[in-house]
């Protein structure tokens, strides 16, 4: 059977994917068994909690899946059928967070993992009629290059899932970066707004105002237990990470801000003495580790424009503004008001 351990370094998909083709192929009445033999697996291994298999795997599977249905615009049928909860708990963490600002960076996250071959970036930018959002899907190794059929399974599967979360018709435009297939004409009603080819990235650019959109199942206590949940699934998933890894997705909560050495130490089952020592022989100085940390979020939630300055200053662990002010300084070379001016007005400080 060509499975992976979940803590496999190598990239791979939930299993919940393969469930979603088998489930598009049954339409063409190809039993799972045929869809599945050439890969060895049976429908009962994606039903098993944290299965995951290689995405060469997943791609076989697909190419199989075109091959028996003789449709080769699967990717946006695949995409349709995708749910939030096809992601676990990290799925269900996204569900009841406060908006889809929020969620995205919990999907961020999730493509943030060594076992991930994908990385999420969400740029804020400035456009003629205000802010603009671009999300873009970008691939870490480029032997694992994003294919034609997986962009519009993922693009079309962001767009159905940021539109239930919502429950609003999203406005916004897609951009691919393969050229428009002969077969879209079938497809162009399904797609949430415009769909643009042979661009620059595989992705999406938005209004930055659809970020502060409030989520339907919007549940504060819910989010702050399904956070913690979500922590432990990243730990389970990101096997072969080095500590100081480990540690950085450990120290910060993007509602409860960092957590102390000693927090960090009881999550990882350890002492503080001994996180330190560890940390020592990776190069690594635990208060070095969250003063780089606190510089990313700090412009990360700076330019997301959804918390004040003063706001961010204390979820970073500031006493009071003037303080981070200084701290940010020493960071950027500028304000953190001047920052922003400067990114909106598209210059690096």
């Amino acid at each position: 059977m060509t499975t992976v351990s979940i803590v496999s370094s190598q990239p791979t998909v939930p299993g919940t994917y393969v469930l979603l083709l088998m489930d598009v192929a049954e339409r063409w009445n190809i039993a799972a068994d045929k869809l599945l033999a050439g890969e060895g697996l049976q429908s009962e291994d994606c039903l098993r909690s944290g299965f995951r298999l290689p995405r060469d795997s997943f791609a076989n599977l697909i190419e199989r899946a075109i091959s028996l249905t003789g449709e080769p615009g699967i990717g946006f049928l695949l995409g349709l059928q995708m749910r939030v909860s096809c992601h676990g708990v990290i799925g269900q963490a996204a569900m009841v967070a406060r908006t889809l600002g929020e969620a995205l960076e919990i999907a961020r996250a999730y493509f943030d993992m060594p076992s991930s071959d994908l990385q999420l970036r969400i740029e804020r930018e400035s456009g003629h009629e205000g802010d603009i959002v671009r999300l873009s899907l970008g691939e870490r190794d480029e032997r694992y290059r994003l294919s034609e059929v997986g962009a519009q399974f993922l693009l079309t599967g962001f767009a159905a899932m940021a539109e239930a979360l919502t429950g609003r018709k999203l406005k916004g435009e897609g951009v691919m970066r393969f050229p428009r297939p002969p077969y879209m004409e079938r497809y162009d009603h399904l797609v949430a707004g415009k769909l643009h080819f042979d661009g620059a990235f595989d992705g999406f650019i938005f209004d930055a105002s659809i970020l502060d959109y409030p989520l339907v199942m919007s549940d504060p206590v819910a989010a702050r237990i399904a956070r913690e949940q979500c922590k432990e699934e990243l730990g389970r998933l990101g096997g072969g990470r080095s500590l100081a890894q480990q540690v950085r997705d450990l120290v910060f909560d993007e509602e409860l801000g960092f957590a102390s050495m000693e927090e960090v130490a009881e999550k990882l089952n350890t002492t503080p003495r001994t996180l330190q020592r560890r940390l020592q022989a990776e190069g690594v100085v635990f208060r070095q580790l969250v003063e780089s940390i606190r510089q990313h979020h700090a412009e990360r939630l700076l330019l997301l424009n959804q918390k004040s300055i003063g706001e961010v200053s204390d979820l970073l662990g500031y006493s009071d503004v003037t303080n981070f002010s200084r701290a940010f300084r020493r960071w950027a070379g500028c304000s953190p008001r001047d920052y922003l001016k400067r990114r909106v007005a598209g210059q690096r400080p």
